[in-house]
């Protein structure tokens, strides 16, 4: 993951902050751990400090070999990260590409068994070819390996042979696309085959539709230490 932006515009906030565990990649979400800082779970970002820009390495050794451990945090609430989108939750698994396999001619189902079984409504799905190529819906209605039904038409109709990819990530502010992100393994980008509403809290900010393998979900993390809360 990589910091895209922040919503109030201006410069990173960057701080060095004590670890608990080592961060072997950068682009991790942090949260607070014991000692310091750790990385997040899959799908827990709660009590962030944000994003780490860097690497460091933990170790509970006495020895003056040691150095303190530290990693460099963006530490602003309103950072916008942009995660790639990963069709597994192996790093770089390429989304799953549907093949329309029943014409619709009312362009509001997109057909294919590899739509699976995790349910992606309120998430997104778009054309990458055929008539309606750059056009993306709200996921309505999941027919689990069977079908999508959007309730926003598709410009055209959706022809046998169309193309699509999909993701359980909406901007539009649908309750279940919009607020969550599950991270890969290693913590370094965002695992798209999960059911909608699944992950870390996060507030889906926009997306990057492009291809399988260059499609991006960028986010603002949800639960910071330094917002502020009222009583």
């Amino acid at each position: 993951m990589k910091l895209a932006y922040h919503l109030s515009g201006g410069a990173p906030l960057l701080k060095r902050i004590k670890i608990g565990a080592s961060f072997a990649n950068a682009g991790i979400v942090t949260i607070n751990g014991t000692a310091g800082v750790i990385p997040s779970t899959t799908t827990d970002f709660a009590d962030t400090m944000g994003l780490a820009l860097d690497t460091a390495t933990y170790s509970s050794s006495q020895g003056a070999s040691h150095a303190e451990g530290l990693v460099t945090v963006d530490v602003r609430p309103d950072a916008v990260i942009r995660a790639l989108m990963s069709g597994g939750a192996t790093e770089n698994t390429q989304l799953t590409q549907l093949v329309n396999t029943s014409a619709s001619t009312d362009g509001l189902t997109v057909t294919d068994a590899d739509v699976g079984s995790a349910d992606m409504v309120s998430g997104t799905v778009w054309c990458t070819k055929g008539a309606n190529v750059g056009q993306s819906r709200a996921i309505a209605t999941h027919n689990a390996s069977q079908d999508f039904v959007v309730t926003v038409p598709f410009i055209n109709d959706i022809a046998v042979g169309d193309e699509f990819l999909f993701c359980p990530y909406n901007e539009a502010g649908l309750t279940d696309g919009a607020g969550n992100v599950q991270t890969s393994t290693l913590f370094t980008q965002a695992d798209a085959s999960i059911a909608s509403g699944t992950g870390g809290l996060a507030t889906v900010v926009a997306l990057e539709l492009n291809g399988r393998g260059d499609s991006y979900v960028l986010m603002q993390l949800g639960d910071h230490v330094f917002v502020i809360s009222t009583i």
